[in-house]
Formats: C-alpha cells, sequence, structure tokens
C-alpha cells in the first residue's frame, strides 16, 4: 500500500511538471497512476479517440526512474488487437517532458 502511495505522489508531480489541470484541459487526458514490474512509478494519460493524433496514439505512460532522477516516455497505440508500441524515449529530464509530448502527439498542454 505504501507503494501505491508513493506512486499517487509521483505521478502528481509529473502532472504538475506537465502543467496541471491546465495540461488536461488542453489535451482530455484521462489520468491513472500504478507502478510498472521494477516498482517505478508510472502515470498513464489515456488521449481521447475523438482528436486526431499524430500516429494514432491513444496511450502515453511517463515512468519515473528512480536511480536516475529522470523520465521514460512510452507512446502506444492501445485501439489495435495488440498493444503497438509507437515511440519510446528514454533518459528525459523533467523541463523536456512538454516537448517531447507536443512533439510526439502534436496537442499542446497549455495555451
Amino acid at each position: 500500500m505504501e507503494q501505491l502511495n508513493y506512486a499517487k505522489e509521483i505521478a502528481t508531480t509529473i502532472l504538475a511538471q506537465l502543467g496541471g489541470s491546465k495540461f488536461t484541459t488542453m489535451t482530455g487526458a484521462k489520468l491513472s497512476y500504478s507502478t510498472n514490474h521494477k516498482e517505478q512509478p508510472v502515470l498513464n494519460c489515456a488521449l481521447p479517440s475523438n482528436l486526431s493524433i499524430k500516429n494514432r496514439i491513444n496511450l502515453v505512460a511517463i515512468t519515473y526512474n528512480i536511480g536516475l532522477d529522470l523520465y521514460e516516455l512510452t507512446f502506444s497505440n492501445t485501439r489495435i488487437t495488440t498493444n503497438k508500441v509507437i515511440k519510446q524515449i528514454n533518459e528525459v529530464y523533467a523541463e523536456d517532458l512538454i516537448p517531447f509530448f507536443e512533439q510526439e502527439t502534436g496537442l499542446y498542454c497549455y495555451l
């Protein structure tokens, strides 16, 4: 249970780095958090299907690497029968989260 609370805290921090409520308003993303198999916190951003998103991306998973203090971005399309990873970017600094998100999805995080 403590691990899930920690994941929620990290996910809240990631959301703040993306722009907080401005991010969810601009992208329409539904957010959830979890931990992966390495027990690293993950913020999942499910993007709406009614938007034309670059490369048909509908899920962005942002994983926090505790040891490196860096992030990993995974852009996927889950609408097809197998979860297809469109692009994965490793070792991303916090200040680069927004530029990479906007570049890969074509969506703006804030005005």
